[in-house]
């Protein structure tokens, strides 16, 4: 049999005769999945040596991020004293509801879930979030402070379906006197990112509580503490299962003040109802034994948190409770001037102790007649220099000023302190004014006038004064020259450690003789203990106190008694009541400084306060506080809406 003549079978090539290799297309679509496949697997092999080589460590540490957190710990800030070490200041608790933005999965679930138990609406959410914009994932976000014991319960009960949520404690700022010592103490505020980007990183975060005013401010170095951080392992849930390391942080160092709780108290019972300020120092080495002014306002306030519309009622009240009027007011110091009048004309030689000045109640200068305050009863006839200042003889005075003239006075002003700050540690201190012939010519382009010398030397004219510089003004008398830096706090003590002393007040010399300084104290003591002595009501049992009465006139005595009565005067128009004073005469250990804003005259209306401070300090029971008069604050501020009847509007005549 012939094979050649065997038919051969149909091939898959549709009996073209083709084998499958032998055939074209099927052959580059073999050779193309090869291709596809071969690529495929180097982008495998090359993306598994990106991640495992060449990122391998960056994502390790991510991984180790995700599980092991770092937690700060922000440190609480110091406490603070007065001198019998009362806290004044104190550290308290607080809960806020924060949550960490990496451990949320749904946050319209987790915000539905914190709406229902803590009333957090999806605004409050939202807000915070925009708020932490740009912040790394893990750092948590405060949702809420000051968590009751009741949100506190829910949370911690549905903790399992709140994944990231957390519950933090900081200590919040606590005033114990607030209204009391407000001023000196001052109150914290959040720090702002301008603060933040001038501070050190590892003191300061955002969120952190600074200083704002009063010690608060200017101790703030000492008193905000060092942070801390704590390294812990989380679970899935942001739920810390582990602390692996930590560095505690340290509390600020604790501030003990010369300040006296109980003067502090005395000078608030005296002043209430009044405006106006006390300024209390020991002349032996400086310590401000009561710093005080009213209107006051509450300082945890600010920490708690303050509406709109206590912010507005705060900060537009007419009588500006958050001044400190005893370093930051300034009023004509009024007859307590004729303290560095009579020094200047003693030192200056333009009187001696055998000088005498006639009194008849007035002198004639220029086209006018200057009045003395005992002009009614036709003056004070022959005076020297002791009876000029237990009287107050005004026209003594003139005379002496005109000897001296404006340039000799500004001398003697500024060497009592007057002029410029006192140097406490307290910011916002005014200078006050001490004007001299340079002075009006810049100010006013005008030359001095002689007229304008005797204003001044009985204190009025353009000079100005705070309480703190009439203390200090008076301590340099008590102690017979001694010019020193008021000084608040006493003692600094780091914790754990001994307290450390603050260093010794700066002391100048006022560069006036002993003798001249003892004729000066001795008419102070007769302003208070001598017959026809104007200050009397400032006696105290026991204790000889020598003083200095002052009334500083707002507007002119001719329109003041355009209002008929004193009592028919406007609040706003009524003079200054002044008093300076200290005690006890032999051994000085306090001198006080106390402005009444339109409080009427020294001697009632400021003497008394002065002497609820001296009485506190010498440990003697208070009296009778003074009597509240609602006339003597403005209509805004009085009890109960009233208009006098015979009150006459200003400039309607008497």
């Amino acid at each position: 049999m012939n094979l050649s003549s065997v038919p051969k079978p149909a091939s898959l090539g549709g009996g073209r005769g083709l084998e499958p290799a032998e055939n074209p297309l099927v052959r580059h679509a073999l050779m193309a999945a090869a291709v596809v496949v071969a690529l495929a697997f180097l982008v495998l092999l090359g993306r598994l040596w990106y991640l495992q080589l060449l990122r391998g460590e960056h994502f390790r540490k991510l991984s180790e991020t995700n599980r092991i957190r770092l937690v700060d710990l922000p440190p609480s800030r110091g406490l603070i004293f007065d001198a019998e070490g009362r806290l004044l200041a104190d550290n308290r608790p607080a809960f806020y509801l924060a949550v960490v933005p990496e451990d949320v999965a749904d946050w319209k679930t987790l915000g539905n879930r914190l709406d229902n138990l803590v009333g957090l609406t999806p605004e409050e959410l939202a807000k915070a979030r925009k708020a932490a914009r740009g912040a790394p994932p893990f750092k948590p976000i405060v949702l809420r402070s000051r968590l009751d014991r009741h949100q506190l319960a829910l949370l911690e009960t549905f903790r399992y379906e709140l994944p990231g949520v957390k519950v933090m404690v900081r200590y919040q700022r606590a005033y114990l006197a607030p209204h009391v010592t407000a001023h000196v103490i001052g109150y914290l505020g959040e720090i702002n990112r301008k603060e933040l980007e001038r501070s050190s990183r590892a003191k300061y975060r955002m969120g952190d509580w600074v200083g704002r005013y009063g010690l608060e401010q200017s101790r703030e170095q000492v008193l905000h503490g060092l942070r801390g951080a704590r390294q812990v392992e989380v679970d899935a849930m942001g739920r810390e299962i582990k602390v692996l390391k930590e560095a505690p942080s340290s509390r600020g160092a604790d501030l003990t003040l010369s300040i006296d709780l109980d003067l502090q108290r005395a000078a608030a019972r005296a002043l209430a109802g009044r405006v106006g300020a006390v300024a209390a120092i020991d002349p032996r080495n400086g310590q401000v034994l009561a710093l005080y002014s009213n209107p006051s306002f509450n300082p945890n306030d600010f920490i708690t948190g303050m509406s709109v519309k206590q912010w507005k009622k705060l900060v537009s009240d007419p009588l500006h409770p958050l001044k400190d009027r005893s370093i930051s007011g300034m009023y004509p110091p009024g007859s307590t001037y004729k303290i560095i009048t009579s020094a200047a004309g003693l030192a200056e030689k333009a009187i001696d102790l055998n000088t005498r000045f006639f009194c008849a109640g007035q002198i004639p200068f220029g086209r006018r007649y200057y009045k003395c305050w005992a002009y009614k009863k036709g003056g004070h006839g022959h005076t020297d220099v002791h009876k000029a200042i237990r009287e107050s003889c005004d026209v003594f005075f003139y005379k002496t000023g005109l000897r001296l003239g404006v340039e000799r006075l500004a001398k003697w002003a500024r060497a009592f302190g007057l002029g410029r700050p006192t140097g406490i540690s307290l910011a916002h201190e005014s200078p006050g004014l001490v004007p001299d012939s340079a002075w009006k010519k810049k100010r006013f382009k005008e030359p001095w006038q002689d007229g304008e010398t005797l204003s001044l030397s009985i204190g009025q004219s353009f000079t100005l004064v705070t309480p703190l510089q009439l203390a200090r003004m008076t301590a340099a008398v008590a102690n017979r020259g001694r010019l020193l830096t008021p000084t608040l706090v006493k003692a600094v003590t780091p914790p754990g450690g001994e307290p450390v002393p603050e260093p010794e007040p700066v002391t100048v010399k006022v560069p006036i003789k002993a003798e001249y300084l003892e004729v000066i104290a001795k008419g102070l003591d007769a302003v208070v203990n001598e017959p026809h002595g104007t200050a009397r009501r400032a006696r105290l049992p026991g204790i000889r106190v020598a003083g200095k009465t002052g009334t500083a006139q707002v507007v002119g005595l001719k329109f003041e008694k355009s209002f008929g009565k004193e009592e028919n005067v406007p609040w706003k128009y009524r003079s200054h009541a002044l008093f300076v004073a200290f005690a006890p005469v032999d051994n000085p250990s306090i001198a006080v400084g106390v402005v009444v804003e339109h409080g009427g005259h020294g001697g009632s209306a400021a003497a008394p306060v002065a002497k609820a401070v001296m009485r506190a300090w010498f440990g003697l029971p208070q009296g009778p506080v003074p009597e509240f008069e609602p006339q003597a604050l403005p209509p805004s501020r009085r009890p109960e809406p009233e208009t006098p009847k015979d009150q006459k509007k200003p400039g309607a005549g008497a």
